[in-house]
């Protein structure tokens, strides 16, 4: 029976999915955040673990972590501009999440991915509008026999969004990569020494940059989501050097050739070493991208279950990041200072001098 069943998992899991791109979910009152008089934007990604294969759940308490999330980034988080979250396969609770008409009024552009195309786990919510999207359903999906990691169940890739940014466009992307289940608590550099899954992930890390270089030719571009390697992975330098896989003296060194340049962490906590989910950005040839603040952790407070125990709302944390675009003329690398009435704030809310412009998170 058993044996039945996971080829019945592996069969269906790895079943064609499309690749047209997503369809893009409108509010009927949208009233999407203005930038004309400033240039920054605040992204958060998190990976919520709402692993469903064909009606089972695979993670714990999704339906209710689903449901904190919805009332957190519904009510608490509306100084946020983009959420790019993964592992969101299970459909009741992803829909109830996207549905929800305080998060459809924060973010009245919505992708939902995981419906169409399909697969992926991929949703992406905008406050500013989104003119056009592309996704990138990867040919590397790992071993699709081996069903218990549900990897190659997930029919994971990249999903991209053209979002208009005041007067100009920016793309913005999310992603998440195969998973290393080698990885001993001892070692850092365990995943690249036994993963079976590394090649499928350099492949995968190969058709990312091939997918997404091209956007930075003439718009900025940021990318964030759930890589599953660290900063000390040899993975890392997949994205960090000019080129995938690195070149032999890039990949030892982490030297880049003079005139080319590779994608940037942006946001780096020395705080959070072995984390495994990023935003990455790359700039155009006139405009790149700078970290106002180093990466915060948000949504940190424990759900609350009707049984009465507390859970984490994911076993990934929640980052937010929040960023400015410079001119490559700007010798500065400075995001301009913020003023009273640029300060990033929930919509609605007067501008008060020197008040903070981060929201708090009421535990859900």
């Amino acid at each position: 029976m058993l044996l039945a069943s996971g080829v019945a998992v592996a069969t269906l899991g790895c079943a064609e999915r499309g690749t047209d791109p997503p369809r893009i979910e409108i509010s009927e009152k949208s009233a999407s955040r203005i930038h004309s008089e400033r240039n920054s934007i605040r992204i958060a990604t998190i990976n919520m673990w709402g692993v469903s294969v064909l009606g089972f759940d695979w993670a714990e308490d999704i339906d209710e972590r689903f449901a904190a999330l919805t009332r957190r980034v519904g009510k608490n988080r509306s100084d946020l501009d983009i959420v790019l979250v993964q592992e969101a396969w299970k459909d009741g609770a992803r829909r109830a999440f996207l549905d929800d008409r305080e998060v459809a009024s924060q973010f009245p552009y919505r992708i939902d991915a995981v419906e169409h195309p399909g697969g992926s786990g991929l949703v992406l919510l905008s406050a500013l509008p989104i003119e056009e999207t592309r996704f990138l359903r990867f040919e590397s999906q790992g071993n699709c026999w081996k069903f218990w990691e549900a990897d190659c169940i997930g029919g994971k890739g990249v999903l991209a969004a053209r979002v208009r940014f005041g007067s100009q466009f920016i793309w913005v992307a999310n992603t998440h990569l195969i998973a290393c289940y080698s990885a001993s608590l001892d070692s850092e550099q365990s995943c690249d020494e036994s993963d079976d899954n590394g090649e499928y992930r350099a492949a995968q890390l190969k058709e990312l940059r091939a997918f997404l270089d091209p956007f930075s030719k003439q718009t900025p571009i940021l990318v964030g989501g759930d890589f599953n390697f660290r900063r000390t992975s040899r993975y890392y330098r997949f994205m960090s050097s000019p080129d995938a896989p690195p070149r032999p003296d890039e990949a030892v060194s982490g030297t880049q050739r003079e005139g080319s340049v590779g994608w940037a962490e942006v946001g780096e906590r020395e705080t959070v070493s072995d984390r495994i989910d990023y935003v990455w950005s790359r700039g155009s040839d006139r405009r790149r991208w700078h970290a106002r603040f180093p990466a915060e952790r948000i949504m940190t407070s424990d759900v609350d279950l009707i049984s009465g125990r507390t859970v984490p709302l994911s076993d990934h944390p929640a980052l937010v990041y929040e960023l400015c675009l410079l001119d490559e003329a700007d010798a500065t690398d400075q995001c301009p200072r913020l003023t009273p009435d640029s300060r990033l704030r929930p919509r609605g809310v007067p501008s008060v001098s020197g008040a903070s412009p981060r929201a708090t998170d009421e535990p859900g």
